[in-house]
């Protein structure tokens, strides 16, 4: 097990965390002590299946990932100078509360920031209500692209299965997210604040919240993707 916590870490779930279906959660206060974000392989288990794809289960019920504030939890894999291009992955999450977020990491590198080397990477959640949230997390901090959004064009419910595309469109040089064929919206990464991210890894992230029963039933997540 690897895990990354740093101290400059503010609460990635509550921003990866939605609300019930048709409700969209408004941003609360940060808490005085934030949730764990840690990068972690062993939760992360992968099988070759047929026509090439590869699925990856996200599943836990063990006590020791709960807490009452939640977590994060993502796995990257590649090389860091791989420029990002497109991904196509499929998802569903059969298990776990429905506000929860989940989805992919792209661009992914270390960076030297203020001193600290820190992972900085661009996300894309979608919950089982509806919703979907792009943002990017620099060292645990994230700032989400316009908060948590509703699409009737993500399928809802327990075990929904859903599409997720990122294309990166080079004349117009914007990101382009479609969700079951449906393009939702074009965004750019242009904070000043922090490095452009063109490149790096890929992965996936998941948030355990403090709605899961663990450890009855837990959470359970599924990935499935060409790689």
């Amino acid at each position: 097990m690897r895990f990354v916590n740093w101290c400059a870490v503010i609460t990635v779930l509550l921003f990866f965390t939605g609300c019930p279906q048709w409700h969209t959660p408004e941003r609360d206060p940060l808490p005085e002590e934030p949730p764990p974000f840690s990068w972690s392989d062993e939760l992360f288990a992968s099988e070759k299946i047929e026509d090439g794809l590869t699925l990856t289960n996200f599943k836990t019920n063990d006590l020791k990932y709960w807490t009452h504030e939640g977590a994060t939890v993502w796995t990257v894999w590649g090389e860091t100078g791989t420029v990002f291009n497109s991904r196509k992955v499929s998802m569903s999450k059969p298990i776990g509360f429905s506000g929860g977020g989940y989805g992919i990491v792209f661009c992914h590198n270390i960076h030297d920031i203020d001193g600290e080397s820190v992972p900085v990477m661009l996300v894309v959640m979608i919950n089982n209500s509806e919703q979907y949230i792009i943002g990017k997390a620099v060292g645990g901090v994230f700032t989400d692209f316009g908060w948590w959004k509703s699409t009737p064009h993500l399928r809802h419910g327990a075990g929904s299965l859903n599409e997720i595309i990122v294309i990166y469109e080079e004349d117009i040089e914007k990101y382009c997210l479609i969700i079951n064929g449906n393009i939702i919206e074009r965004f750019s990464d242009d904070n000043d604040d922090y490095p452009v991210l063109r490149s790096g890894r890929n992965g996936y992230i998941a948030v355990i919240t403090p709605f899961d029963n663990f450890p009855v039933s837990g959470i359970d997540i599924y990935f499935w993707e060409k790689k």
